[in-house]
């Protein structure tokens, strides 16, 4: 963008963009451009302020009506079209206006972000970061540990280059998705996506990657990230010595993909999603290619370092731990403690066990105990509309606030604005805001999971009474009871020393550059979730067998329908001391409970799948109209017109719903009826051979499906107790 693109309009149509739409429109302004924004009238733009300077126009909140409202607007017969200097796409349903705009007038500017200067591009560096998390209008608080880290690094390389890939993720269910998908990757073709700036740690390249893909569709996601950076590159490649990776499957693949033969790769992985990207085959192919090329792979977690060991033993001597840099300068400790704990601070998407969100159901309860009390949630609208409704449900809407992303520099201000931070959300990727909390002395309430059982364990070692923790809803409102009972009596300045002496970059530093090995000496850690002390309302067995602990409990739980009483008999037979044997059809149910060694899960999914009678319906139902459609529309999408494209991608939409129809009406009712003595079946080929009958104590059946079995073993093995009681285990 230059000071002759005078005339900027900006189209923020959706609700995703928000407030990376309120910053650009004031950097437009504020360098002197006459701006015209069309935004859709979505609640998110309440409480926003926009330049006073800035013409705002309003169209309606639903995404098609908002689209075809900005399509006059600006494509009108009095548009504004023919005096537009600059057009930005904001936001993903923005893309079908830009498009159309492009056509008509192809001479017109068309940007994702605004950008000081067009030509420039990444600049050659000494290290170079590649990272799909880093603090951006959109999120402020995106990467804070990412940007920290590089600005420690900065002390050992002189040039510093960021690529970040900034996800535009698109939503399948909304009413525009059609015309963003036919025009999205046309329009990308057209636009230069990267925005390079000067920030005081580092030349950061910003390049907005707007997504088709679903959100665990992680291989196509990827490839989406390394088009976008291979684009903004110079040369194709990025030309650095040293590659820092962040997320193995986003960063390392770009960086194995564009680095050069001679660069030395480190993979730092913090993602709180490799659990489920390794479940999926194609995923853990990838991810192994980055391994194989990667020099060294640092977690940020122990946790994450054992999933990464497990799924790849043969590149552990790769693999290694260091903490996430925390910026201690910007984290001034509270002048005095809270008098009360009132003012409640949650960041960050809501966790949520059984349905129900663990915050929001503690201050419930607490809430109704004091009309005082208040909640605050911060960048929380990702949690979606369950949440919303629960707040509406409980009568709380007049007591919870929620607030848009703040900048990592006003974080400290926003936990001294409040009396307490409570934690329970995506664990390992907001984890530092823990550190960040306990060292402005803000106590600290926390939901405990697997990602955080470290950091959570040296927080309470270090800050004592200032942290809380617990494993449910009303184990938080006990320890919310307890923080309350010793406010002000936590020496918050000796905390705050000793967490410098952990994460504060001096620290973390020498390990991150491999110059000093961490040390890996075990800190005692809360129970893990899901565990013993986890179990559910049921008191746990105290009982101790009478025979040998090797003795076991087999449980079907096939498409159980409560599986939470199933996990949580199963955990805790465990720890009663008997081995379990889980017979499911979904092992990623199980998979937190499988981090038990005396928990064994027998997935019979994959097997059911690979029956002849499953494997016509779907080549008939689904494969085969599906592949025709899928190559008439690879034909359409070479087409500038986005007609054609877009009728075959109806006739999709049209099949996919035809295919449920057909699968859940018609194939699915016979195939109920024949399915259990299916289930038995695969269950006698491939599971009944791994299960020692003989030191089993006795069979559990949860759920129908999974009778057939039940009835067959105890047919087979006549003094072998079956029952479907999830009660005692004698």
């Amino acid at each position: 963008m230059t000071t002759a693109d005078h005339n900027v309009v900006y189209l923020a149509l959706g609700s995703t963009r928000v407030s990376a739409a309120a910053a650009h429109l004031t950097q437009l302004v504020d360098q002197g451009h006459q701006v015209l924004a069309v935004v859709a009238d979505v609640p998110e733009w309440t409480g926003v302020d926009l330049p006073a300077a800035a013409t705002v126009h309003r169209v309606p909140r639903d995404p098609r009506q908002a689209v075809h409202a900005a399509r006059r607007i600006v494509l009108g017969q009095r548009g504004l079209l023919a005096g537009v200097d600059l057009l930005v796409a904001g936001d993903p349903e923005a893309v079908p206006v830009a498009y159309a705009a492009r056509r008509r007038r192809r001479d017109l500017p068309v940007r994702f972000e605004p950008v000081v200067d067009e030509a420039r591009r990444p600049a050659a560096a000494d290290l170079a970061v590649v990272t799909p998390w880093y603090p951006s209008p959109a999120d402020p608080l995106a990467g804070t540990f990412v940007r920290a880290a590089v600005a420690a690094l900065g002390q050992r390389y002189d040039r510093v280059s960021v690529l970040h890939t900034e996800e535009w993720p698109t939503s399948s269910s909304s009413s525009a998705a059609p015309l963003v998908t036919v025009t999205l990757e046309r329009l990308a073709r057209l636009v230069d996506a990267a925005v390079v700036l000067d920030e005081p740690e580092a030349e950061l390249t910003r390049m907005a990657v707007p997504l088709l893909a679903r959100p665990r569709e992680f291989v196509a996601r990827a490839d989406a990230h390394l088009d976008a950076v291979r684009a903004a590159l110079p040369t194709g490649r990025i030309e650095a010595p040293v590659v820092h990776a962040h997320g193995g499957m986003f960063g390392g693949v770009v960086a194995t993909a564009l680095a050069r033969p001679d660069a030395r790769i480190v993979v730092i992985e913090s993602s709180p999603l490799l659990a489920q990207m390794l479940a999926q085959p194609a995923t853990r192919e990838r991810y192994e290619r980055v391994l194989e090329r990667a020099d060294e792979v640092v977690c940020t977690s122990p946790f994450l370092s054992e999933i990464l060991g497990a799924n790849f033993p043969a590149h552990l001597d790769k693999l290694r731990v260091v903490p996430k840099i925390v910026d201690f300068d910007i984290l001034p400790a509270r002048s005095t403690p809270p008098a009360q704990l009132r003012r409640w601070l949650h960041v960050g998407p809501l966790l949520q066990r059984r349905g129900l969100s663990v915050a929001l159901e503690a201050f419930a309860e607490v809430a109704a105990a004091d009309p005082q009390v208040t909640l605050t949630l911060v960048d929380a609208a990702t949690t979606g509309h369950r949440v919303t409704d629960r707040i509406k449900e409980l009568k709380l809407r007049d007591r919870v606030t929620f607030v848009p992303p703040v900048p990592h520099t006003a974080f400290a201000d926003l936990l001294h604005g409040h009396d307490l931070l409570v934690h329970a959300g995506q664990p390992e990727g907001l984890g530092e805001l823990l550190v960040e909390a306990v060292a402005t002395g803000t106590p600290l309430l926390a939901a405990v999971e697997a990602p955080t059982e470290p950091m959570l364990a040296v927080l309470s070692e270090v800050a004592g009474t200032l942290v809380e923790t617990a494993q449910d809803a009303s184990g938080m409102v006990d320890g919310y009871r307890r923080l309350g009972a010793h406010l002000g009596s936590a020496d918050v300045s000796a905390a705050r020393a000793a967490l410098q002496a952990r994460y504060e970059a001096p620290a973390v530093l020498p390990q991150l550059t491999g110059e000093q090995v961490p040390d890996s000496a075990p800190v005692t850690a809360p129970a893990r979730p899901g565990g013993p002390a986890a179990a559910g309302p049921e008191p746990a067995a105290t009982a101790t067998p009478a025979t040998s602990a090797a003795e076991r409990i087999v449980l079907v739980a096939i498409n159980a329908p409560r599986f939470y009483p199933a996990r949580d008999f199963a955990l805790r037979a465990a720890a009663a001391g008997f081995g379990v044997d889980v017979i499911t059809h979904d092992a990623n149910l199980w998979r937190e409970a499988a981090r038990d060694h005396r928990l064994r899960v027998h997935p019979i999914d994959v097997a059911e799948s690979r029956r002849p009678m499953l494997r016509v319906e779907q080549a008939i139902v689904y494969r085969v109209p599906g592949k025709v459609l899928s190559a008439v529309r690879k034909r359409t999408r070479r087409q500038e017109s986005i007609w054609p494209e877009l009728g075959v991608l109806n006739a999709q939409r049209a099949h996919r719903k035809l295919a449920r129809l057909v699968h859940d009406s018609g194939f699915e009712r016979g195939y109920r009826i024949v399915r259990p003595r299916i289930m038995w079946r695969v269950v006698r080929r491939d599971v009944l051979p791994k299960l020692d009958l003989t030191r089993t104590r006795r069979v559990v059946v949860a759920g129908t499906y999974g009778v057939t079995v039940g009835w067959q073993l105890a047919r087979r093995h006549p003094d072998l107790v079956v029952t479907t009681s999830l009660h005692g285990f004698e």
